[in-house]
């Protein structure tokens, strides 16, 4: 995986921040949902589980996992191409490849 510098490491941040409140809005949007129709124990158990998840990708991330964090967070779909232009050509095309490697398919 990539080394990040401290510029580098600023902009994952940036990045993981983003990606936690786009997972938290699409959770919210299918809370919404069950809401509809009103079915406790599913509302319950979602919640559970999205809780678990959450605290399994962030919690307790430092420096020396951004990059790991950003690349799974880039290969889930939960950060897109868009998003790493924003870090420098090295940094990007380490992730680009990183994801090509990993998917034959791309």
């Amino acid at each position: 995986m990539v080394e990040l510098d401290k510029s580098q490491k600023k902009i994952a941040r940036t990045l993981i921040s983003r990606a936690l409140e786009r997972e938290c809005c699409t959770f919210l949007a299918k809370l919404k949902r069950l809401l509809q129709d009103e079915k406790y124990l599913e509302i319950y158990k979602s919640i559970q589980t999205f809780d678990k998840d959450i605290s399994r990708q962030y919690d307790g991330l430092n420096g020396s996992r951004y990059a790991l964090t950003v690349f799974s967070l880039f290969y889930n779909g939960i950060l897109t191409e868009k998003d790493l232009s924003e870090f420098d050509d090295r940094t990007r095309e380490a992730f680009l490849e990183h994801r090509r490697q990993w998917n034959l398919e791309l």
